[in-house]
């Protein structure tokens, strides 16, 4: 017997009864001297998670603020009939009115031109019921319209309507022009710099005299601009803050506000010509000490996470934060608070923590025994689980746990290791994976040449329907759609190589072999279809507007391996047949087909899918023609994908067809094209090839024209 079999063991239940016991001891006697520092150092952290949180809101509202703001400007200085006086009015007009009562924050958008007309729409709030009186307009004015125009002559006449909140004409009014928008700076700056969206600093409007700032853009002929008022800005901040003894002031790289807490000291007398004119001030001219100190560390320093500073009698708490606006612009913003509303409820607390803490301790004695003896338990159901591991066999869930944290550690590391392994069988062959662990080879970048089949999907006006979505609620929806669609994918053999954007690129037949993967590849499509249905059905059911998903496949080889850096690979197929792949979908959009399939997929598989002939085509960047079929549905299998009685007798009808076309009796083609789209007019295929005969009747094709149509886009 060795030495060390002689070596005393002591039962594990004995150290951790003495370690708890120890522990408490410690925790005990560290406790009071700690309970201090510990509450000041929380409080602090408190401070510093409360100001991140309060600025995270800021630039949330700000950015939620500005938005609608940039989206006008953007819409209008893109919109062809902002280009002249009349079209804006007839149909720039009530997509104006319709954003400014949506946006409270606006207070007007308006369009300048290089000739000197303007032409202004404003929303009218309490805050402007002075201008308002002053142009005597109706007490029901909701809206305010301004143009300014000149006639042959030269002569400027400016015109006022006045809309109630429904948008009816209440009254009009006309005054003498003495306004240019030429001569503003809001115009200058952009027509400056065309290319952005220009932001001013805060100004006073010369239509209502109310301090604010605009975003501007420029078109060819003039620019546009949209105005929000300062009042409405600070409403946002305030209610941000939590009281009143917090400040908050946001300022430029020159120093100039862009906004305070308090709208009263944004502005100063300019002294120009010692009239009333005012300007923006700058943050080193404010009155506040508390402010004063914050700008005065950060000017010794630069922007600042959380210092704590005594100023007007008491200890504060400030940071100053670079930021980035979103037309490029630095700022910085400033928060200050005093250190009591962080220090004094963290003490109490901390306080009244300790006599529970104490009770909870002397009840939990009894558990420390029960500990000891459940240590071994898990120990042993984590043997056995490895050994599944090991086996590969990853259904069901590590379904235990321990009290003993570094034994919950590992069987928590261990379940997750054993979830990520489950969840990578989702997207790459389980045969793959196993292979790969049980090799334990490593990963290397190479590929080989594999004939595969090859499927891309993409969502009709995806990115028309993002601009219009929230954000949070498009990631969940395309969460929704590709889990939908990913599945099924997954479930018939194939690879989901990635999602690009709103599409998925997946293939089959890599990296393991695939049986007849052509015919799998349109079944999944099928499935896929079907799926994409159902989702949108739910959704219409929900109030909310479906998905139209389009489909594009193609066979051939393409090169299958492991792209990427040292620490990052990634399987996937590049090649020509990768690229004509996503060209075959893109094709979608332009024959309003759903699914679009090579003839390397259709000449496969028509013996168990029904496919109409579409076109000889050759795709942008492709170097020779390929003939098109629209796949419509499976011969056999389940409902939903099974292809019906009228799509064979689409097909039938439109063999006809194609048969003239091919037969280049133009003639016949056209009047066979005629008859089938009187029997199905919404056919945008027949429409297609209707203008193109009453071309080729007009003017020939070539003789030795072999039928193909080269696409010169995407």
């Amino acid at each position: 017997m060795h030495a060390a079999d002689r070596t005393p063991r002591i039962p594990i239940f004995v150290t951790v009864l003495t370690l708890f016991v120890l522990a408490a001891l410690l925790l005990g006697t560290a406790l009071t001297v700690t309970n201090y520092l510990e509450t000041r150092r929380a409080a602090i952290r408190a401070a510093s998670d409360s100001f991140k949180t309060t600025i995270d809101r800021i630039n949330e509202r700000r950015l939620g603020f500005f938005a609608p703001a940039f989206l006008i400007a953007a819409q209008l200085s893109d919109a062809p009939a902002v280009r002249q006086i009349a079209g804006l009015k007839a149909s720039i007009e009530p997509l104006i009115l319709t954003s400014l009562a949506l946006s409270p924050q606006i207070s007007s958008a308006y369009v300048g031109y290089e000739n000197g007309d303007y032409f202004q729409v404003l929303s009218i709030s309490e805050a402007e019921s002075s201008f308002v009186t002053a142009l005597s307009a109706p007490p029901t004015t909701r809206f305010a319209i301004q143009e300014i125009s000149h006639d042959e002559a030269g002569l400027r006449t400016e015109t006022w309507r006045f809309l109630d909140a429904g948008r009816r004409q209440v009254g009009t009014r006309n005054i003498a022009a003495d306004y240019d928008p030429r001569l503003r700076p809001w115009y200058r700056d952009a027509r400056a710099q065309p290319q952005n969206t220009v932001r001013n600093v805060p100004y006073i409007f010369a239509t209502t005299s109310q301090a604010g700032m605009t975003l501007a853009k420029a078109f060819e002929g003039g620019a546009v601009g949209v105005d929000i008022t300062i009042d409405r800005l600070m409403a946002y901040v305030r209610s941000v803050r939590l009281n009143d003894s917090h400040r908050f002031v946001a300022f430029d790289e020159q120093n100039r506000l862009l906004a305070h807490s308090d709208p009263s000291q944004m502005f100063k007398p300019s002294g120009v010509n010692g009239g009333d004119a005012m300007q923006v001030a700058t943050v080193g001219e404010l009155s506040d000490p508390v402010i004063q100190e914050a700008v005065r560390l950060f000017e010794r320093n630069g922007p600042f996470p959380l210092v704590r500073f005594h100023a007007a009698g008491a200890d504060f708490l400030a940071t100053v934060v670079r930021q980035v606006a979103r037309d490029g612009g630095v700022f910085f913003v400033l928060y200050a608070a005093p250190l009591s509303d962080f220090m004094g409820t963290l003490a109490d607390a901390a306080a009244r923590s300790i006599p529970p803490a104490l009770l909870i301790f002397l009840l939990s004695l009894p558990a420390i025994a029960y500990l000891a003896h459940s240590i071994s338990r898990p120990v042993m159901k984590l043997a056995g689980e490895a050994d599944l591991i090991r086996a590969f066999k990853l259904d069901d869930p590590i379904g235990f746990g321990s009290r003993v944290r570094e034994l919950d550690v590992l069987i928590r590391s261990m379940s997750g290791m054993k979830s990520t392994l489950r969840e990578v069988t989702k997207f790459v062959p389980k045969a793959l994976v196993r292979d790969i662990l049980q090799s334990e080879t490593v990963v290397a970048v190479g590929g080989e040449t594999r004939n595969v089949s090859i499927m891309f999907t993409d969502v009709q006006d995806f990115t028309s329907m993002a601009g219009v979505t929230p954000a949070k609620d498009l990631m969940v929806n395309l969460s929704t759609y590709f889990e939908e669609l990913a599945s099924v994918v997954v479930s018939e053999q194939g690879t989901v190589d990635k999602f690009i954007g709103d599409a998925i690129f997946s293939f089959w037949n890599a990296p393991l072999p695939v049986a007849h993967h052509e015919h799998v590849a349109c079944r999944t499509a099928l499935k896929c279809r079907a799926a994409a249905h159902r989702l949108g059905e739910r959704w219409k059911a929900d109030g909310l507007a479906p998905w139209h998903t389009r489909f594009g496949l193609h066979g051939g080889e393409a090169i299958l391996g492991n792209v990427g850096s040292t620490d990052r690979i990634d399987y996937t197929a590049i090649g020509d047949t990768v690229n004509v792949a996503s060209r075959i979908e893109g094709l979608n959009k332009y024959y309003g087909t759903e699914i679009l399939a090579s003839a390397e997929i259709a000449d496969l598989c028509s013996d168990a899918f029904l496919f109409r002939r579409v076109d000889r085509i050759q795709p942008k960047g492709a170097k020779t023609s390929l003939d098109l079929f629209e796949l419509l549905g499976a011969l056999e299998g389940p409902e939903d994908c099974r292809a019906t009685t009228d799509m064979t007798d689409i097909v039938r009808d439109w063999h006809r067809v194609y048969e003239a076309y091919a037969s280049r009796d133009w003639m016949r083609a056209f009047e066979a094209l005629e008859a089938f789209a009187r029997a199905r007019p919404d056919d945008m295929l027949a429409g297609i090839y209707l203008d193109r005969v009453v071309g080729f009747l007009l003017e020939p094709p070539p003789d030795d024209w072999d039928g193909t149509i080269r696409f010169t886009r995407k």
